[in-house]
């Protein structure tokens, strides 16, 4: 059985997404601050699962906090990183928290990544990477345009980083999920 750390794991998207990893027969372990969550989503997930997840409520953006997951499990064997901070109206007047904090955890598990040699990454991005575009319907080939906040300019910038490791590590896959708003739930 493959082991996934998800991270933001008790925030809408994560929470659902351990939901399907389990029931696809993954080994699932969690990080989540809390900031914009809460820990009793885990019982949620038991309840429709089954199985209980283990939780680290750490910042990723604490080094020594993240590399400790990845030592209490070094048999990770893929990222799904959801946690980041992601109110648009709220980075346009806090944009140094936003890039602190969005950018200092996404290096921080591309750090472990390479250090524990894990292969596998799902970066949770954003449709605001494509700005204000004319161009309709967006699609992967949409041409990006200048962000239009903090938030969007921290993912943008997140892509390229990653960009920029897959060159240097051509065995690691990662894959760049552009989402817009999402909707529905689990009974």
């Amino acid at each position: 059985m493959s082991k996934v750390l998800v991270t933001g794991g008790c925030g809408y998207i994560g929470s659902h997404t351990i939901v399907d990893l389990i029931d696809n027969g993954f080994d699932v372990i969690s990080v989540d601050n809390l900031s914009n969550s809460s820990e009793a989503v885990l019982n949620g997930i038991e309840a429709i699962t089954g199985k209980r997840v283990k939780n680290y409520n750490i910042d990723l953006c604490w080094e020594e906090a993240t590399h400790q997951v990845f030592e209490d499990h070094p048999d990770i064997e893929g990222i799904i990183h959801f946690a980041a901070l992601k109110l648009v109206g709220e980075s346009v007047q806090q944009p140094v928290r936003y890039f602190r904090n969005n950018l200092s955890s996404l290096l921080n598990l591309l750090d472990c990544m390479d250090q524990y040699e894990v292969p596998n990454l799902i970066f949770s991005s954003s449709c605001s990477v494509y700005g204000n575009t004319t161009e309709l319907p967006v699609t992967e080939g949409t041409s990006l345009q200048e962000a239009e906040s903090p938030y969007a300019r921290t993912k943008q910038m997140g892509e390229d980083i990653i960009h920029d490791f897959a060159r240097i590590h051509p065995e690691y896959q990662s894959v760049l999920l552009r989402y817009f708003n999402p909707a529905g739930a689990h009974p």
